[in-house]
């Protein structure tokens, strides 16, 4: 059995920056693909791009991973983004790790930090035998469909962290992944170099020798890593906020009534509150009550639709749309597909 030395694990409830949706931007933009079409159904705008300070929440960070996914039309996309989250992109946690002693330190920064690394596995550092050592990441909670678009991201943007860290290729003995191996996995040497490919295994991992914790890095410094982590923990502090209990509860209001979603006047008296409020506090939550009504709308929509014996216009009334081409223009906004087309592919995917 594995000795865990470390773990995280970023919150659900949680705020995150604009870095990877700004990365994937900048890449759509390059190739001449639209922005607008990977901002579809988030709630964000290009010009929202331009605030770095920004936050957003992981369904909307999900949502750019979505539309990306289906933009692009390429199986590789998320080794490739993965590969241009270098370390400089982390900000403070980047520095951080760049400046520490040795790897198995940067290692040890980088796990403190969930919420600024903004993975969607909980990660761990695993003592494995034979000399080996493992970064793990299991317990995924997204899209089962985005599940081999975010593993690899994830594996393939720590892999190059550390290369950056490091100042050189970390040499990995193996690769395990959870899902069965992708048609693609003749690409996967560009992203991590001539290893093993284990597929069918219990976590996601990248394997290498346990000597490499003990490699020092070449841009250590005691004194710029003191500052950079005060800085880690203070915005670690910031991107964990609790969430507002007016927009817990106006959720849940949501929630139980989508067949016939109540203004968002009525839903400020119902809360004992005014309607001003109730804007400042979901403008705080980063998003509007329509963009909260169609994310519930979604959410529950991706549910109804995945029975499929369950009639289109039956999910469109359950939603509170008059007419089925109302919630079909709506669904189209959302996803980019009709949910008669969204359905068919979630079957072929099950298969």
């Amino acid at each position: 059995m594995p000795l865990e030395r470390a773990s995280c694990q970023a919150p659900d409830q949680r705020l995150i920056s604009l870095q990877s949706t700004c990365l994937i931007a900048h890449c759509f933009a390059a190739q001449g693909l639209s922005v607008s079409d990977l901002l579809n159904a988030t709630g964000l705008s290009e010009s929202d791009l331009e605030q770095p300070s920004r936050l957003i929440t992981p369904a909307q960070e999900q949502q750019v991973f979505a539309n990306a996914a289906r933009l692009a039309n390429s199986a590789l996309i998320g080794l490739e983004l993965g590969q241009r989250m270098r370390i400089s992109a982390y900000g403070q946690l980047g520095y951080a790790m760049l400046s520490s002693p040795t790897l198995g330190q940067a290692l040890e920064v980088m796990l403190s930090y969930p919420v600024l690394l903004g993975s969607y596995f909980r990660l761990s550092l695993e003592l494995l035998d034979d000399g080996l050592v493992a970064l793990s990441a299991r317990d995924y909670h997204e899209s089962p469909q985005l599940r081999l678009f975010n593993t690899e991201l994830c594996l393939s943007s720590v892999k190059a962290m550390l290369d950056d860290a490091l100042g050189q290729p970390l040499p990995l003995s193996a690769i395990h992944l959870s899902l069965p191996a992708p048609s693609h996995a003749e690409h996967y040497p560009q992203a991590f170099g001539t290893c093993q490919l284990l597929a069918h295994q219990d976590a996601e991992r990248l394997v290498f020798d346990s000597h490499w914790l003990d490699a020092p890095l070449p841009l250590a410094d005691p004194v710029t890593q003191h500052e950079a982590l005060r800085q880690c923990q203070q915005l670690q502090e910031r991107f964990c906020a609790q969430q507002s209990p007016l927009v817990v509860s106006l959720t849940e209001q949501l929630q139980q009534t989508l067949d016939a979603p109540p203004s968002l006047e009525q839903l400020a008296g119902r809360l004992h509150c005014t309607s001003r409020t109730l804007r400042r506090h979901l403008r705080q939550a980063g998003c509007g009550y329509q963009q909260l009504l169609d994310q519930l709308r979604l959410q529950q929509a991706k549910t109804l639709l995945s029975r499929p014996h369950l009639p289109i216009y039956v999910i469109a009334e359950q939603l509170g749309f008059s007419e089925s081409a109302s919630f079909r223009h709506a669904f189209i906004r959302w996803t980019g597909m009709t949910p008669r087309a969204w359905r068919q592919h979630q079957k072929t995917a099950e298969h």
